[in-house]
């Protein structure tokens, strides 16, 4: 675990260090269920994004299924970051465009995405931490690697 905690915290520092980023925009006064995209009518209808619970700030689609055994969080007074894995049967090229498309409406600054054939790696940042988002397609499902940490300095 120790191990799993200090090369998430070099990976974070590394993807940090030296960004200069612009002061955040004035916050939206919309909710959380107000961001989310509207449901079809029907009142028990599954909705089609989802928060991660940690982090309020990050969606995702509701047909990806949480890994536990993957996934990881860190909690310290101030401080909240770990690595979240989804999977489920959803093409790769789609949750790319739902990360890019979705993460501004939570205030998430594009920073970079890279991809090569079904792999995808997409990243964000906001004042106080950073995200990395990779989507790996394979022949059963797709996964979704959510990498949450505090920028350089914070």
């Amino acid at each position: 675990m120790l191990h799993r905690l200090l090369i998430l915290l070099c990976l974070f520092s590394f993807s940090a260090c030296g960004l200069m980023h612009k002061p955040e925009a004035a916050k939206s006064q919309q909710t959380n269920a107000a961001k989310q995209q509207p449901q079809s009518g029907l009142k028990n209808a599954k909705p089609v994004i989802v928060m991660v619970p940690e982090f309020d700030d990050i969606p995702v689609p509701s047909k990806l299924s949480r890994d536990v055994d993957r996934s990881f969080i860190y909690e310290a007074p101030g401080v909240t970051m770990g690595v979240i894995t989804y999977s489920g049967y959803v093409k790769g090229d789609s949750l790319a465009k739902f990360f890019r498309n979705e993460m501004p409406k939570y205030e998430w600054q594009f920073l970079n995405a890279f991809s090569e054939g079904d792999k995808y790696l997409i990243s964000f940042i906001k004042s106080d931490k950073s995200c990395m988002i990779s989507v790996e397609e394979s022949t059963l499902s797709t996964r979704v690697t959510i990498k949450v940490g505090p920028t350089q300095g914070h």
